[in-house]
């Protein structure tokens, strides 16, 4: 029996991996498992790397269980972006991953904004905590044995490439926009990592870069017999799993914007020219497509905030989180914009944009004897949404016109949250039929890799349709512009208390699990 042909889109998220295997007439089987997160003091989060390799192996294996009739021609992986590990020669972990929203290197992000070097442009003037070199250095100043017994420095996809492949490479996409690396410049800029002081980021960083969609290598031997898959098989280049998202939401030309909902939101845009802003990521040159660049914002804490709900204050569930949500939802839907008088900020893990603050924490205010859980619930979900408005009037007063939204990822299928989220910005909300973008991204990213089409914008054209558009309720528009104003006071109000508290603790040692 004729097999038919398919691919496998691999996204690898903060909760867990998920696999999905595509055909061309877009059939198409979604395995996903997860791993743990560990948060051993505040502001940090760490993986362990094993993990993420065995719930990879478990998911392709039962892809490809599931599609017995199906010959798997390539794949391509994303993952999230700045979860820095080291590893030996032989790519074993020496030490957990820190995970990219991890803020202990807010200290070496300063220094290297200090540094005010022409590269910075590219990162509205300053770098975040998150990102590559910052965490680099702080394992290079804080865990000296670490750092030198480290073979190589490397982000999670790297790492999984490798493991796929056995090539040390670098994305063009997380190079460009979280290492420092521009094309447009020559490449790696060594007197900016020396300025910085790493010098030999020639040594501990894999140098070689390669776009998104090109191919990587070939399947070793031993990673073909643990995934279950034929050695030799191509590997394609992914990138930043939310810039994978971007493409499997089909947002690959000018005008919209892609909003990728999950643990945190990113908020993605292309741009036939440079919009260089402070208070904004990018923007990126040749991240994705050589001749558009990406702007970007993004807020650290969203869907975690509202799962904390969930686990904290709905617990008569037993730890199904689907039904805690189910009734979270409709006991918040009774309530009407502005939660009972609740405003909170959803800060929790530090803001990304538009305020590029990592020592801020999250604040529930207005609370009185009579408020209860689905006002807090709601209270949290507009806040995220006033964070994602604070994203949007910034890329409008640069200049950039923003036509319409897309939005993915698992808070999609909150329909409250998803009509907050249009309220609050005015603005209507796209949703695909299929979801789960980052796995759709690589598979276009895959499919073009392997000939079946001419350019990711055909593929993408192929695999995307649009489901749902979630229109604004102009009634509330004028009640959420009062509380959104009160969202950004608050946070004003409240930067020099939490930034004291921060540092007391810090300094003190009083930070704990």
């Amino acid at each position: 029996m004729r097999r038919t042909p398919a691919v496998l889109g691999i996204d690898v998220g903060t909760q867990g991996v998920k696999v999905g295997l595509f055909t061309l007439r877009g059939d198409y089987k979604l395995v996903s498992k997860k791993y743990t997160t560990y948060f051993p003091h505040p502001g940090w989060a760490e993986q362990h790397a094993e993990d993420w390799w065995q719930a990879l192996k478990e998911a392709v294996r039962e892809c490809v269980i599931a599609a017995p009739s199906t010959v798997i021609g390539g794949l391509c992986v994303s993952a999230t972006s700045s979860t820095v590990l080291c590893v030996d020669r032989e790519g074993t972990p020496l030490a957990p991953a820190i995970m990219w929203m991890d803020m202990r290197a807010s200290q070496e992000a300063q220094e290297v904004s200090a540094l005010d070097d022409p590269i910075l442009r590219y990162s509205g003037g300053a770098v975040s905590a998150e990102w590559m070199l910052p965490k680099t250095l702080w394992i290079k100043r804080n865990e000296p044995e670490l750092y030198t017994r480290s073979h190589k420095i490397v982000e999670q996809l790297d790492w999984l490439n490798f493991r796929l492949t056995g090539r040390w490479v670098a994305s063009q996409c997380n190079a460009t926009c979280k290492w420092g690396y521009s094309n447009k410049d020559g490449g790696w800029k060594r007197d900016f990592y020396v300025a910085a002081g790493f010098a030999d980021f020639n040594e501990k960083w894999p140098l070689e870069v390669i776009p998104m969609g090109k191919q990587i290598g070939s399947l070793t031997k031993q990673a073909s017999e643990e995934l279950n898959l034929d050695e030799g098989m191509p590997i394609f280049q992914g990138g930043i799993d939310a810039y994978a998202a971007m493409i499997g939401m089909g947002v690959v030309n000018e005008g919209q914007m892609a909003v990728i909902m999950g643990t945190s939101f990113v908020h993605l845009a292309l741009s036939h020219k440079p919009y260089f802003q402070e208070g904004m990521w990018g923007p990126y040159p040749d991240a994705i497509f050589s001749d558009l660049w990406v702007l970007e914002g993004g807020q650290t804490s969203c869907a975690s905030i509202i799962n904390w709900v969930a686990d904290e204050m709905a617990r008569e569930y037993g730890g199904d989180s689907l039904k805690a949500h189910q009734e979270l939802i409709e006991e918040a839907a009774r309530l009407g914009p502005g939660s009972n008088g609740l405003i909170s900020l959803d800060m929790w893990q530090g803001n990304r944009t538009p305020f590029r603050d990592p020592l801020i924490t999250g604040v529930i205010a207005g609370l009185t004897l009579n408020s209860n859980r689905a006002a807090i619930y709601r209270s949290l979900m507009e806040s995220v949404a006033y964070g994602t408005k604070s994203i949007l009037d910034i890329f409008k007063r640069n200049g950039y016109q923003i036509q319409g939204l897309v939005a993915s990822g698992g808070p999609t299928r909150n329909s409250l949250w998803l009509q907050i989220m249009a309220d609050v910005l005015q603005t209507p909300i796209i949703v695909n039929k299929y979801t789960e973008a980052g796995i759709l991204g690589g598979v276009i990213l895959a499919s073009v890799g392997l000939g079946w089409f001419d350019s990711v914008e055909e593929s993408a054209k192929h695999f995307v349709e649009t489901g749902q558009i979630v229109s604004p309720n102009k009634d509330v528009a004028g009640e959420y512009s009062f509380y959104y104003q009160c969202y950004l006071e608050l946070y004003k109000s409240v930067k020099p208390v939490l930034h004291r508290v921060y540092n007391y603790r810090a300094s003190s040692g009083r930070f704990s699990p």
